[in-house]
């Protein structure tokens, strides 16, 4: 069952019980269900819905956040309105790991603003905002609008069946997964979301319909020929596959060796995924700035390409059955290559190299690939199975010269090409080049270095591409990775996460302002690893230190002073990058403090 997350749950799917019986089976509370409140009447969804779906707020208007937006969308709005928007909210962060239960109840309180309603000190659904199922990523953050919208959406058309009609519907998964895509609004994370929630048996916890998309298409074998076409029908018939070949219902398609079968790296939640892209092409770069972890990605894909292939090519029995030879594969048949300005044609395709006194050519780096390739699956009983070329800063040096003749056979449908190189020794046939139909190749670039549009058009058109922006989300996960190592174990995280919260806002709102400038631009955002150093700067900054900071002071005081972690951070890592970006520029002190006040406060 698709319940089984590797962590508790309860407090959720209690409150989702309580939300189905109590407001869409009826119109009550879901925050005061012993009350006579009546906030899911179908009178008050329809001024909520008036209110937001009849009256968006694009752009920068109303201050160009969310919260702000909501606040003004709900100036005005009756009691029962305004606790139906809290109640809405609450449902939203239900699946929700990237946000922490402090500030899920803080945007929630504020809904309830001018009503002198407060939150209750505890009850199911305030128990359920501690946990959480999964990370939808971050077209869920960016976009918040658009999933309260379709949340609200859903609840009106749910409102204006008969009570028998919904009743059925919450009992017949695939009939609710009819009505949940029957909108005119966009099908984005909160439908998935919404659908997991409610009938989390028979849906996966994803909020991403290419994530459901990679994965039935990873697994396709365990599907029979005539099964079936839907892909949250698919997701389930192999599931229960699993379950039976590995005799437990504890698996998870994000954890352990499934998730490394398919990949989740990056793209947007309903477009083409990563592996979908470079399977097809071949050939993909990510770029974006400095530190937005494309290193990181572009290995956790090239992985993702040879457990596919070996998944697909070996059958699921034998790749179960072989688990060692797959990690062999992903260990052996990734190729990693860090360019520089001085790498070029000779390294790469072939140069002369002095042997005695005689000078001969001598293959370079590709065509030993090739060959390394060649020998591994002759050595191996198990069908071949694919090489991964990372190029990392294909940036750094001069790509078309150091490509060669590889550049025309990168070509779709020139895979498999012979192509003869010019020159050859006295005592030789003369050699020939040739790109096998299964090797990939990962490009990482970051645009700081040269910018996309620089590179050669021809070149371009061979590679499908992938933006890596700036994620606060990724940014949390990875202080909270780090905290344990850099932190003493006295200094919970937990403690810190509000106030990390708030850097990641400000981290945000800091590339926001650097993306407008006209002194810099898009180009020169900053990752989210530069601002994951937070991590040390505070362990430094608590060691010797017995007393936690009070009420979470990590990183600004009761005041709102930054405190020294935080100024280390800035002047230590992000100040010193920016003077450099800004190197030359007329304004570059006016706006170093600028950006200084965007980020510290």
């Amino acid at each position: 069952m698709a319940l089984y997350i590797g962590q508790d749950r309860d407090q959720i799917d209690a409150a989702v019980e309580l939300w189905k019986r109590q407001c869409l089976l009826d119109d009550g509370s879901l925050l005061f269900p012993d009350s006579d409140r009546q906030p899911w009447a179908l009178p008050v969804v329809e001024e909520l819905d008036r209110r937001f779906n009849g009256n968006p707020l694009e752009g920068s208007a109303s201050g160009g956040r969310f919260s702000s937006k909501w606040a003004e969308q709900l100036a005005g709005a009756s009691e029962d309105c305004r606790l139906l928007g809290a109640e809405v909210l609450l449902v939203h962060f239900l699946f929700v790991e990237s946000v922490s239960y402090p500030r899920k109840r803080s945007t929630i309180q504020e809904s309830l603003e001018g009503t002198g309603i407060e939150l209750p000190a505890g009850g199911v659904a305030i128990r359920a905002l501690s946990q959480s199922i999964g990370h939808p990523g971050i077209g869920f953050n960016t976009r918040r609008d658009v999933q309260v919208g379709y949340l609200i959406n859903f609840a009106l058309r749910f409102k204006h069946l008969p009570a028998e009609r919904r009743a059925e519907l919450l009992d017949s998964p695939w009939e609710l997964r009819d009505f949940a895509d029957d909108t005119e609004l966009s099908i984005r994370e909160m439908r998935h979301i919404l659908l997991h929630l409610l009938r989390p048996v028979e849906f996966e916890r994803t909020s991403s319909g290419t994530h459901k998309r990679e994965i039935a298409a990873a697994f396709s074998g365990l599907l029979a020929a005539d099964g079936p076409v839907d892909v949250d029908e698919q997701l389930l018939a192999i599931r229960r596959e699993i379950e039976r070949l590995k005799g437990t219902e504890k698996i998870d398609f994000y954890r352990g060796e499934l998730r490394g079968v398919w990949s989740s790296t990056g793209g947007d939640s309903e477009g083409v995924g990563d592996l979908e892209a470079l399977r097809w092409k071949k050939q993909i770069v990510l770029y974006g700035p400095p530190g937005t972890s494309k290193t990181w990605q572009a290995r956790q894909l090239a992985e993702a390409v040879i457990r596919r292939a070996a998944l697909d090519s070996w059958g699921p029995d034998t790749y179960f059955r072989n688990s060692d030879a797959v990690e062999n594969a992903v260990r052996d048949n990734v190729f990693w290559l860090q360019l520089h300005p001085g790498y070029g044609y000779e390294q790469f395709i072939r140069g002369l190299r002095l042997e005695g006194d005689v000078t001969r050519y001598r293959p370079g780096f590709l065509p030993w690939v090739v060959e390394q390739l060649e020998q591994r699956a002759a050595g191996s009983d198990l069908p071949r199975l694919p090489g991964v070329l990372v190029l990392d800063e294909i940036n750094r040096t001069n790509l078309s010269e150091m490509l060669g003749e590889a550049f025309s056979l990168l070509e779709s449908g020139q895979r498999g090409t012979e192509r003869e190189l010019p020159g050859f020794d006295h005592d030789h046939d003369p050699d020939v080049l040739v790109i096998p139909e299964d090797l990939y190749v990962i490009g990482t670039m970051n645009e700081i270095d040269q910018s996309v549009e620089t590179l050669d058009f021809a070149l371009r058109r061979r590679f499908l591409w992938r933006e890596c922006p700036f994620e606060a989300d990724t940014l949390l996960a990875i202080v909270e990775h780090r905290w344990d190592r850099e932190v003493a174990a006295r200094f919970p995280f937990e403690d810190a996460v509000p106030q990390l919260e708030t850097m990641a806002d400000r981290a945000q709102a800091l590339n926001d302002a650097i993306a407008e400038s006209p002194e810099l631009g898009r180009q020169f955002q900053i990752g989210h690893t530069y601002f994951a150093d937070i991590a040390f700067f505070i362990g430094q900054w608590v060691k010797g230190r017995k007393a936690r900071p009070a009420n979470g002071t990590y990183l600004w005081t009761a005041a709102r002073k930054p405190q020294p972690p935080l100024v280390d951070l800035w002047n230590r890592s992000l100040e010193p990058l920016i003077e450099q970006y800004l190197a030359g520029s007329d304004v570059r002190e006016h706006e170093l403090k600028r950006f200084e006040r965007i980020f510290l406060g």
